[in-house]
């Protein structure tokens, strides 16, 4: 997604229209490229859930376990803000159907050296990877 695109679609996804922001939040997911991971990484800091939420899924399938930690972190605030999350752990759930054994190793990895929330994302997650 070049960067006025980009410009352009971050504004449509903070529009008080629910179906501007919605149509911004399928294009960000399909149109979005590995160019756009750091732009996206960014989405993932911000205040707004819905931009978080949006970011995830085009992490999850561009980034794929590169990024674990920073969308687990990312799904915990919209918990914390009592969001329930239902896109976000959907778009969670593509990381492990698109990188099986990666996912397995990441989230291993993640369970020794994160927080209990996160930790528990992780054991959540790890369900819906390939067994060993």
């Amino acid at each position: 997604m070049d960067s006025i695109a980009w410009t352009e679609t971050v504004a449509a996804l903070r529009s008080e229209d629910i179906e501007t922001c919605v149509a911004a939040a399928t294009s960000l997911h399909e149109n979005a490229t590995a160019e756009n991971i750091p732009a996206l990484l960014e989405l993932l800091k911000t205040g707004d859930f819905f931009a978080r939420e949006a970011a995830a899924w085009p992490l999850a399938q561009l980034a794929g376990v590169s990024h674990l930690s920073e969308l687990l972190s990312a799904y915990q605030k919209g918990f914390d803000e009592g969001h329930d999350n239902d896109g976000f752990t959907a778009a969670l759930i593509e990381i492990p159907a698109l990188f099986p054994s990666e996912a397995r190793k990441e989230l291993t990895r993640l369970i020794s050296v994160s927080d209990d929330a996160i930790r528990e994302h992780c054991v959540w997650l790890l369900e819906f990877c390939e067994p060993a």
